[in-house]
């Protein structure tokens, strides 16, 4: 696979919206059958268990709530708040998305993203992500990580076809992104088929287009990391990719269900392997959560009809926006 340098910033940056949520440990996400042949998810292997004791949406009939969207409405007697879980990198096969989003869309006074990559010049590109990306005294990835780390991450971008000249002079943090960017791609997923991407196309000349972070907050995410939680985030990765397209599944299973609970789950494993998941945790989703959230209480001051797409584990769990919303006394309701 070969990039050029603005194509691999733009597929990057695109990664950096993605990675937060399928880093660390999809794997452990099991789907079962219960003996009256109901579906639901756990994190251990799947044993018998009875649908009464699952949530009511982890126990679904195989076809029952297919057609419900990872979607919501969110009022509060102001304005209105349509919030749309994005996958990142999509593909051919999301695509019609139900009626009840287009037309959500259509009827929305403006598209609110958490950062259009598409409004990015090349050179504001080239300036953001290469240049925090790599090491200011010219040192390459392998000067900075252990020898297994830098064995594997060469072994990894072998099998995937990815030129490891592209990955020696770069962060820890980016070369996992570049590495999980790659398997997308090999997947089928790609981020011009992303739902956010999708929109903001949509939205093109005919709504303005709001953003809830910059491409520079998303960067320094990374880059605010240490070394040593740059390597262990290239390890997660290394670890995770190696299982093969399954890594992916789940995540993209949850979205086309509707399933919060499932993509809640999955999130909530990916960073349960210690304190230092435990601060990606903090640094991926709560505190941007947070900060997301508030955004848009104030925009729905305003009283227009805002259409929201951001990551979909940003809306789930306890600490989710969707629970953040509800606890500022918005009526929440998937249609």
């Amino acid at each position: 696979m070969r990039f050029s340098l603005y194509g691999l910033v733009k597929f990057a940056i695109g990664c950096l919206l993605t990675l937060a949520i399928s880093l660390p440990a999809v794997a452990g996400l099991y789907k079962c059958v219960d003996r009256h042949n109901k579906t639901f998810y756990q994190d251990m292997p799947c044993q018998e268990m009875t649908s009464e004791k699952l949530p009511y949406t982890l126990a679904k009939s195989p076809g029952e709530g297919d057609e419900r969207a990872f979607f919501w409405k969110a009022t509060n007697g102001k304005g209105v708040l349509y919030l749309l879980g994005s996958l990142h990198f999509g593909a051919q096969s999301f695509y019609p998305l139900p009626q009840v989003v287009n037309n959500a869309f259509i009827n929305s006074d403006v598209l609110v993203v958490e950062a259009d990559i598409n409004n990015l010049s090349s050179k504001e590109m080239a300036g953001g992500l290469p240049g925090k990306g790599r090491y200011a005294d010219k040192s390459k990835l392998e000067d900075h990580i252990k020898r297994i780390t830098w064995n594997k991450t060469l072994e990894l971008a072998n099998k995937l076809e990815l030129n490891d000249e592209l990955l020696a002079s770069v962060k820890p943090w980016l070369a996992a992104l570049m590495l999980n960017a790659q398997s997308l791609k090999r997947e089928g997923y790609n981020a011009e088929q992303g739902i956010d991407n999708f929109f903001t196309q949509q939205a093109s000349n005919k709504k303005p287009v709001m953003e809830l972070e910059s491409e520079q907050d998303q960067i320094n995410l990374f880059d605010q990391l240490s070394d040593l939680e740059q390597e262990q985030l290239l390890l997660h990765t290394l670890k995770e990719l190696n299982h093969g397209p399954e890594y992916h599944k789940g995540v993209v299973e949850a979205w086309k269900k509707g399933d919060v609970e499932a993509m809640d789950l999955i999130v909530r494993q990916s960073f349960d392997t210690g304190q230092l998941s435990s601060k990606l945790f903090n640094i991926f989703f709560l505190e941007r959560n947070e900060r997301m959230a508030n955004r848009l209480i104030d925009l729905s001051n305003d009283g227009r009809t805002y259409f929201v797409v951001v990551g979909s584990g940003h809306l789930s769990g306890e600490k989710g926006i969707l629970k953040l919303l509800e606890q500022k006394g918005f009526a929440i309701t998937q249609p």
